[in-house]
C-alpha cells in the first residue's frame, strides 16, 4: 500500500474553516475546501477507494471507509478510519481505550457540542465522548500526527500516515503512463490480443539489479531501465519476431552483469541478450534437454552462483543452465513441483512452504521446520519469491476467505531469517492481474519493489489502468 498523503494549505489550523469535504473523482482520495482554497488534498492512495461514511457539520471530523481499488468478485475487505482534518490526524480509538471501536460509531451533537457515539467492543453498548476530549486523548495516546505538507509538495513527496505504525511506507520510484507518446508504454493498451488467442501485456514483469530496475515494455519490444531514484537510464530493444516469424511475447526477465535473460512464451525459448550492444548472444530452446524442447515456460530465476533456472510446467522439470566463457550449457535437470524451487540461498539450499488451512509451515530441503505462521484470513497459499544475499527468505502470501476462492482478499510479504525469526510482515497489494506475473521483486541486498496498476484519471472502477506504478518499500 502506498502511504496516505495528508496536506494542509492553511497556516493557522485553529482558525481553519472547512466549507466541504468530499471524495475525489476517482474515489482514490479525499479532498476538502476552505474559504480560501479549493481541492486541498487530505488522503490519497492509488491502491484504495475511499468513501466518507459520516462527518460533522463543520467538516472537521470524518469517518472513512477504505476498500481495495483492485478487487475481483467475492467479499471486499474494508476498513473504517476516523480522522480529524485540521490536525491531519488519524484517531485510533483502540489506542485510547481497547473497548472502543470505530465500527458502529457515529457523530452527534449533545448540548450543542460535537460528540462521537462510540460502539463498544461488546457490540451492544455505546458511550459518548466529546470530540474535543477525544482529540486530546489521542494526542496523549501517542504521536499519531502526520507531517503537514503543501499541496504542491504532495505531488512529489510521500508522507507516512498515522496507520504506518502497522503498515510500511512505500516510495514511488517509477510511474509509467500507458499511451502512445514518447516515453509511454503499451501503445495505449494494458494488454493486446494477437492471432490465435495469444496475449501480450504492457508490463508482465520487471527485475532489480545493482540499483537499477529493468522493466519489460512488452508491447513495444523493449526493456526500460531506471535507477532506484526513478531516473530514466536507457531503453534496450529485443527482437520483435521469433525465428518462426511469430510475434515475440516476452513474459519474464532476469539480469546479470551485461546480460539479460528473456522468457518468450508460446515459442517457449529464452533469449540471452547483451545488455550493452543489444546483440542476441544465444537462444536457449531446450534442444539440449532430454525432451528436446521446452514444453511451457514463463518464469525465470538466477541462483547465487548466477546459474539460470528455467521452470517447465508442461514437463514438471527445472532446468539449470550455467554461463561461462564457452557459452551456456545445461548443468542439470531436476523434478519441478512448485515455484519455491526457484529460490536458493547462498549455499545452494532450497526451502518450501506448506499451507494447512490458516497455518503455514516453512521448512528447509531436509524437512527441518524453520517456523510457522498464520494467515490473517481463514486460508490462503504462499510461495517463496526470493532469498537475498544475506540468506533472508521472502515469502509472498495470498490470503482468501474460503478455499478455492477466485480472488484473494489480502497479501503479505513475510521476511524471515534462516533461523526462523520473522523480521517483517509487510502488507502488499493483492495480485494486480493483467498478466503481471512477477510484481513483487527483491534484489540482492534485500530491497523490495512492488508493481501495480495506476488508475489516475479513470472515471470508473471498470476502466482500464492508465499506467504502471513501481514502488519501493522503505
Amino acid at each position: 500500500m502506498l502511504p496516505l498523503l495528508l496536506a494542509n494549505s492553511c497556516g493557522n489550523k485553529s482558525k481553519m474553516v472547512i466549507t466541504s469535504v468530499y471524495e475525489g473523482e476517482t474515489g482514490r482520495d479525499i479532498l476538502y475546501d476552505t474559504k480560501e482554497t479549493k481541492g486541498n488534498l487530505f488522503i490519497s492512495d492509488n491502491f484504495y477507494l475511499f468513501t466518507i461514511m459520516d462527518k460533522t457539520e463543520d467538516n472537521t471530523w470524518i469517518i472513512v471507509e477504505r476498500a481495495p481499488a483492485i478487487v475481483g468478485e467475492g467479499r471486499v475487505e474494508t476498513v473504517l478510519q476516523l480522522y480529524n482534518i485540521p490536525e491531519s490526524r488519524q484517531i485510533i480509538l483502540e489506542d485510547i481505550d481497547p473497548s472502543y471501536s470505530v465500527y458502529g460509531s457515529r457523530f452527534e451533537k449533545k448540548d450543542g457540542k460535537d460528540c462521537l457515539i462510540i460502539a463498544l467492543g461488546d457490540g451492544v453498548n455505546e458511550t459518548t465522548v466529546l470530540l474535543s476530549d477525544l482529540l486530546e486523548k489521542a494526542k496523549s495516546a501517542g504521536p499519531e500526527k502526520t507531517e503537514m505538507i503543501s499541496e504542491t509538495q504532495a505531488e512529489t513527496e510521500q508522507v507516512t500516515s498515522a496507520e504506518s505504525v502497522s503498515e510500511p511506507e512505500f516510495q514511488k520510484v517509477v510511474l509509467l503512463k500507458i499511451g502512445t507518446e514518447e516515453g509511454q508504454i503499451g501503445q495505449g493498451m494494458a494488454e493486446k490480443q494477437l492471432e490465435g488467442g495469444r496475449f501480450v501485456y504492457a508490463v508482465p514483469s520487471f527485475a532489480a539489479y545493482k540499483n537499477q530496475l529493468f522493466i519489460i515494455d512488452a508491447i513495444n519490444f523493449r526493456i526500460l531501465v531506471y535507477d532506484y531514484s526513478g531516473n530514466f537510464i536507457r531503453s534496450i530493444s529485443y527482437p520483435e519476431k521469433s525465428e518462426n516469424g511469430s510475434v515475440n511475447i516476452i513474459r519474464d526477465i532476469c539480469v546479470d552483469e551485461g546480460v539479460l535473460y528473456l522468457a518468450a512464451v508460446y515459442t517457449n525459448v529464452v533469449y540471452v541478450e547483451d545488455s550493452e550492444t543489444e546483440d542476441i548472444i544465444e537462444i536457449i530452446t531446450g534442444s539440449d534437454t532430454q525432451k528436446g524442447k521446452f514444453g511451457y515456460l514463463d518464469i525465470l530465476a538466477l541462483d547465487h552462483e548466477k546459474n539460470l533456472l528455467v521452470s517447465d510446467y508442461d514437463y514438471n522439470i527445472l532446468y539449470v543452465y550455467k554461463k561461462d566463457v564457452n557459452g551456456i550449457h545445461l548443468l542439470k535437470s531436476l523434478p519441478y513441483n512448485e515455484i519455491d524451487q526457484l529460490a536458493f540461498d547462498t549455499e545452494g539450499n532450497n526451502y518450501s512452504t506448506v499451507s494447512d488451512g490458516q497455518e503455514v509451515t516453512v521448512s528447509d530441503s531436509q524437512g527441518n521446520v524453520l517456523c510457522s505462521f498464520l494467515y490473517k484470513s481463514p486460508t490462503g497459499n504462499s510461495h517463496i519469491i526470493d532469498i537475498d544475499d544475506n540468506n533472508v527468505i521472502y515469502i509472498l502470501t495470498k490470503e482468501e476467505e474460503a478455499p478455492g476462492a477466485q480472488y484473494e482478499n489480502a497479501s503479505y510479504l513475510k521476511v524471515i531469517q534462516q533461523d526462523g525469526t520473522m523480521l517483517d510482515d509487510i502488507p502488499v497489494p493483492v495480485w494486480p492481474g493483467g498478466g503481471m506475473t512477477k510484481y513483487v521483486v527483491v534484489d540482492g541486498p534485500g530491497n523490495v519493489f512492488v508493481g501495480t496498476y495506476d488508475f489516475t484519471g479513470t472515471e470508473s472502477e471498470d476502466d482500464p489502468p492508465t499506467g504502471v506504478l513501481i514502488s519501493k518499500v522503505k
